[in-house]
């Protein structure tokens, strides 16, 4: 381990801990009307327990990665004295802590630092073994002490990766345990929510044995087909066959809704198996298939026998695609790529030849060529035998992949992706799209860059993000095929070659004009010393086109930290800002923040219909006296 500076623990990355209810805000320009009555909530490991210190000396190992989830949202309120056609907003802002098992039991047991291991810490070298068997047995140890107290630890999830919808629930996620169903607008915890159905259909503790624990492991990015209302899931574990899938139906709908819909099948942690557990975040799933993606960054325990450690990445490995028909998962097919990792994905999508017969399925996600981020996040060095070859280059983009349906393989060559390119130069990550596309296709994605450098590089010094990108995903695609049928451009040559300093060149000379339906790449840029995250679209109600609508996104002004510590001043704040999606270059509105949001990992918009309709909670957590 290095014991430089960790740039996790410095300026807007070191955590706010203090937690506020509903709080009315301030604003400049004018909210959109589309806003009324839905929330924007990002979520984000926020350690309420150990050292903040920049040192990395002054605590224990830590992780970009780590830490208890906290919910920070900004709800629209409906004025009630303004007239129903012109509403006006009143955005309130809260923030929580996901009370789950770790953090209440953490409180039961009195402790000072966390219960389970840094990320970092199982990330390290064989020289750091005995390190991690002390961190493992440690976690182990407090486990089973805290069902001595009030608050046993019975599930390890800690929640604190993204927040989705399903079925009348608001959803915290990550891949340690079960989803935990939350309130809108209060952010409040009910309790984990691990896939019961409402007729008394079982979990996956219920199916799961001795073992149910683990099989509760779930990823931290469900995708749920606006379609069908189903919500798609994995489960990865680290006992054969190691990796099992899900498809949960709807069942709390309007009665109109659930007229028009045919029963859907249910299907709960069906085995799925593959060689060895993975370090797997996210799936894609189109209107018929579902794509799970084995990379070759692994998360076994096993790796301690040989003296690696329990998180390895393996460039000598291929990337597996695991494309299944969505209710069949013993079908899977397994489609093999260059080693790489894919930890988000934008969208997949059906494709249909002449005579209507599917073809078929195409994947957009965020691709790296190396595991530095995974280490840079945790202040770690990247192991040379981890590196890139000599002069090859860091990239983290928006990548294609186009994986051919055939009836009966007869060779390899079968089981590999017909098209695999990059779609842009830019660095590009954090991808979304409009919620009614998550289930592709979508002509456009929604994702951050950085105007200098790369996310890998950068990230050695904690990345920051000062744009937003909007990528016409369907115009770069097309280019890509047709330059590839003509024979040209190499398998990692990008399609839009620019540097993000040269799209931002190409859009001032053209005074900012709107954006064209061909044009490839739209930037936002931050103005100097600001920074985003994540953002979120919404539509407009009466769209000119697909991407007519709003992003959402919390910014922080870093003219607030102290110019000698790096610190955040103590009065510092963030805001959120409402972005045209039209333009790209239009701030539509600022909401004022009463405090500092610290930089942090996915959001999600819960419309007025989601936040209208939750289901009534039994009961709600709290913390211990």
């Amino acid at each position: 381990m290095t014991t430089r500076q960790h740039p996790f623990r410095e300026g807007n990355y070191l955590p706010v801990r203090e937690e506020r209810s509903l709080e009315a805000c301030e604003y400049e320009g004018e909210l959109p009307e589309e806003l009324a009555g839905g929330m924007y909530v990002r979520n984000g490991g926020e350690p309420s327990l150990g050292e903040t210190q920049a040192e990395a000396e002054a605590g224990p190992a830590y992780h970009w990665f780590d830490g208890d989830g906290m919910l920070t949202g900004v709800y629209f309120a409906r004025d009630p004295s303004s007239p129903p056609d012109r509403p006006r907003l009143i955005p309130t802002f809260v923030n929580k802590y996901v009370l789950t098992d770790v953090f209440l039991a953490s409180r039961a047991l009195g402790l000072k630092q966390p219960i389970l291991p840094s990320i970092a810490t199982l990330l390290g070298s064989v020289w750091t073994l005995p390190l991690i068997l002390f961190a493992i047995l440690r976690a182990v140890f407090l486990a089973c002490a805290s069902f001595f107290t009030s608050n046993p630890l019975r599930h390890l999830s800690v929640a604190n990766t993204s927040i989705a919808w399903h079925d009348g629930r608001a959803l915290a996620a990550c891949e340690s345990g079960p989803l935990t169903w939350v309130t809108l607008p209060a952010l409040d915890t009910v309790g984990y929510w691990s896939l019961e159905g409402d007729q008394g259909e079982p979990g996956l503790r219920d199916v799961g044995g001795t073992l149910g624990w683990m099989k509760e492991w779930t990823t931290a990015h469900p995708k749920r087909d606006p379609h069908t209302g189903e919500l798609l899931l994995f489960h990865m574990t680290f006992l054969p066959p190691f990796l099992h899938y899900s498809v949960i139906p709807s069942t709390h709908e309007r009665p109109e809704a659930s007229e028009k819909r045919p029963p859907r099948p249910r299907i709960l942690a069906a085995p799925v198996p593959i060689a060895a557990p993975r370090m797997m975040h996210d799936m894609a799933a189109s209107r018929t298939h579902s794509i799970l993606l084995d990379m070759p960054l692994s998360l076994d325990p096993r790796n301690l026998v040989i003296g690696q450690p329990v998180i390895a990445y393996d460039p000598t490995q291929p990337a597996r695609f695991g494309v299944l028909p969505r209710h069949e998962p013993d079908r899977v097919r397994w489609y093999e790529a260059p080693a790489c990792i894919i930890f988000h994905t934008a969208f997949a999508f059906d494709e249909y030849d002449a005579a209507s017969r599917l073809s078929a399925v195409n994947l957009v996600a965020c691709r790296l060529n190396s595991p530095r981020l995974v280490y840079a996040a945790g202040n770690l060095d990247l192991p040379a035998a981890q590196a890139l070859a000599a002069g090859a280059k860091e990239a983290c983009e928006l990548y294609y992949y186009r994986f051919p349906l055939v009836s009966s393989p007869s060779d390899p060559a079968d089981l590999a992706p017909s098209h695999a390119f990059p779609l842009a130069a830019i660095p590009f990550e954090f991808p979304t799209v409009p919620q009614d596309r998550v289930v592709g296709p979508s002509k456009y994605v929604y994702g951050c860059s950085i105007k200098h450098g790369n996310f890998d590089e950068a990230l050695g010094g904690a990345a920051k993000i000062d744009c937003l990108v909007k990528v016409n995903v369907d115009a770069l695609v097309r280019r890509g095929i047709k330059r590839a049928e003509a024979g040209e451009g190499g398998p990692e040559q990008p399609v839009d070659e620019r540097t993000v300093v040269q799209v931002l060149a190409e859009q001032t000379a053209r005074q900012g004009d709107a954006s064209t339906d061909d044009e490839p790449l739209r930037i936002f840029e931050l103005p100097p010393r600001h920074f985003a995250q994540e953002s979120s679209f919404v539509p407009r109600a009466k769209p000119r086109s697909e991407d007519d609508g709003f992003l959402l996104t919390y910014v922080f002004d870093e003219h607030q930290l102290d110019p000698v510590s790096g610190r955040p001043k103590d009065d510092a704040k963030s805001e959120l800002w409402v972005i045209d999606a039209w333009d790209m270059r239009t701030v539509v509105a600022k909401v004022k923040l009463p405090q500092r949001v610290p930089y942090g990992l996915h959001g999600h918009w819960f419309p007025h219909d989601e936040v209208s309709q939750q289901r009534p909670p039994p009961s709600l957590r709290t913390r211990p006296a």
